[in-house]
């Protein structure tokens, strides 16, 4: 099969915006990060975010409270906020729940500091 003939999984965008190095900001990295490794590797562009370090980006993206994480793609943008370490309920809200997998996914790549 060439790779034209095969079927690409959608490309994910993701933003998580932190409060620096806050205990609860650091576990949302890890968590989040967890997610992005099982579930989404090698399909997946986090970008993590200081808010106090990038206001303007904070502004754009609509952000009230932190942590949050956004989901720009795929589908319609969807904003995940406060507590990020259960990751069940961040893998459902993001889709990800096992009625939304179709499988694994490959090695990961793609992950931003900013």
């Amino acid at each position: 099969m060439t790779a034209d003939a095969e079927v690409s999984e959608p490309r994910w965008a993701l933003t998580l915006y932190v409060n620096g190095a806050s205990p609860r900001s650091a576990e949302a990295i890890v968590a989040v990060r967890r997610i992005c490794d099982e579930d989404l590797a090698g399909r997946v562009d986090l970008t993590v975010v200081n808010a106090a370090d990038h206001p303007g980006m904070v502004k754009k993206d609509n952000i009230l409270a932190l942590p949050t994480l956004v989901k720009h793609s795929p589908g319609a943008l969807r904003r995940l906020v406060g507590n990020l370490t259960d990751e069940a309920r961040v893998r459902d809200a993001l889709d990800l729940s096992p009625l939304h997998l179709d499988g694994p996914a490959p090695a990961a790549e793609g992950v931003t500091m900013r």
